[in-house]
């Protein structure tokens, strides 16, 4: 199985290697070595044909995971790092990539630097094949994050703050203002409907915004979103460890 994640950042080297091994991503073997090289034979097979001059040619760091045996490349290509991952495991290679992003967030708030993961979804393919198994929606931002949830959960969100506004409505119509006639039954009438609405609309609207808020909540937790290939984003699956 392999991955590939590609992003841009304003990282030194230094800081980017520092991620590497805080993650333990960091081989014993030395950057030039020989076991290096058969690693950058083996993820060259996983390269598209017409860029394969442009890896080889390529600054680029050699991991390999001392927990889960994950081994690939960090490549800089086009002014745009490019991050490939083999692993037998699907498990194990989503989890690597997960791993991978939150630590590059988490890194770079401290730093206050700046990182961008290309909008594509992380696809985890079986070697010498094209199809993905799994792909990931990455939610480095919370902008990305809100965005992603109010795709997911658009009936709650519609409701929550449509609610809202009828709430706000309800209560102006209810107040009494001085033109209300206390001697008028079907104008009494019809403001004790919007009287007794008010409170259903609150609970509804209370009960969509908290759905919501608890989804948005829980995007906090992943770095990445999975999902199977070729279905709808509903239905997410978790980290598979």
């Amino acid at each position: 199985m392999h991955a590939k994640i590609m992003f841009t950042s304003d990282f030194e080297d230094e800081s980017l290697i520092i991620v590497l091994k805080g993650n333990q991503w960091w081989p014993t073997f030395g950057q030039e070595s020989s076991d290096a090289e058969k690693i950058v034979t083996e993820m060259k097979e996983s390269v598209k044909e017409s860029d394969i001059p442009l890896f080889l040619e390529s600054k680029k760091f050699i991991l390999l995971s001392a927990v889960t045996e994950t081994h690939g490349t960090l490549s800089f290509e086009r002014n745009t790092w490019v991050l490939r991952l083999l692993n037998p495991n699907l498990s194990l290679l989503q989890l690597d990539c997960q791993v991978f992003v939150h630590k590059c967030i988490k890194h770079s708030n401290q730093l206050q630097k700046k990182i961008k993961f290309y909008d594509r979804p992380v696809q985890l393919v079986e070697r010498h094949r094209k199809d993905p198994i799994i792909e990931g929606k990455i939610l480095a931002s919370k902008k990305e994050r809100f965005s992603y949830a109010r795709k997911q959960k658009k009936v709650e969100y519609i409701i929550g703050v449509i609610g809202f506004a009828i709430f706000v409505l309800l209560l102006l119509a209810t107040y009494p203002w001085p033109f209300r006639d206390q001697n008028n039954q079907v104008q009494m009438w019809l403001f004790s409907i919007f009287e007794k609405l008010i409170g259903s609309v609150a609970i509804t609207s209370l009960i969509s915004y908290a759905q919501f808020h608890t989804f948005y909540a829980s995007l906090h937790e992943d770095a990445i979103k999975w999902s199977i290939a070729g279905e709808p984003e509903k239905k997410a699956i978790k980290t598979l460890i």
